[in-house]
């Protein structure tokens, strides 16, 4: 069973819709993880009272808070299982059903993935544009590969690594998360140094986004 890894930024109205529709659509997954990076005390206090429980641990980051340390601490977590660990931020609700072992299954056959994630609905101004996370991606010169094994549909790139929601292998987690401003940037930067390294949205390009994303405010900081 894969773990998962949750990181929240104190809102609870959008926490509680992306763990409801986590529970209800992400298949073998193991023990839950919350991640808190709100200096908020209410905020924490809700989480230990109503979201922690048998299969949900909490646990609250300290200050200074922001995006690269809460990332590290992530990757800290992270490293200390043996499998790929299902990443999640607190504002993404799963649309339909998806099977952990099938990503899993992708990232044991091609060891060349960085992550497999699941596509998300144009959001910024140049996705929504262009029609598409892809197409405003390609529109910036990066390409992308629709692959197939026969039974299994994935989309390679080298284009980013994203934090959107993904099963991320262990190999990943090898390398460190950047300090500082444009940490994820900087961390897909390291990645594709590897001229083989590409990372992969989970199925075909004619399928619809399988998470939507609902934090209309970004609440986190030093991203």
């Amino acid at each position: 069973m894969v773990p998962v890894i949750c990181l929240t930024n104190g809102r609870a109205d959008c926490l509680t819709r992306t763990l409801a529709a986590a529970r209800a659509h992400l298949h073998g997954t193991g023990e839950l993880v919350i991640l808190n990076d709100s200096p908020d005390p209410a905020y924490a206090t809700w989480l230990d009272t109503t979201i922690a429980g048998r299969d949900t641990r909490v646990e609250h980051l300290p200050a200074p808070h922001g995006y690269w340390r809460a990332m590290q601490a992530v990757w800290h977590l992270a490293r200390s299982v043996d499998s790929p660990v299902f990443f999640l931020e607190d504002d993404f609700v799963l649309r339909e059903p998806v099977d952990i072992a099938d990503l899993a299954g992708l990232l044991e056959d091609r060891p060349h993935l960085t992550q497999v994630a699941l596509l998300r609905q144009p959001w910024f101004r140049n996705e929504i544009e262009h029609g598409g996370l892809i197409e405003a991606l390609e529109a910036q010169g990066h390409t992308f590969a629709e692959c197939t094994d026969g039974r299994r549909w994935w989309i390679e790139h080298r284009a980013v690594f994203t934090g959107n929601p993904s099963l991320i292998p262990q190999r990943t987690f090898a390398h460190d998360w950047p300090e500082g401003a444009w940490s994820e940037s900087r961390f897909a930067r390291d990645l594709f140094a590897d001229p083989d390294a590409r990372a992969a949205y989970w199925g075909r390009r004619s399928d619809a986004p399988r998470v939507e994303h609902i934090g209309r405010e970004r609440v986190g900081t030093d991203y």
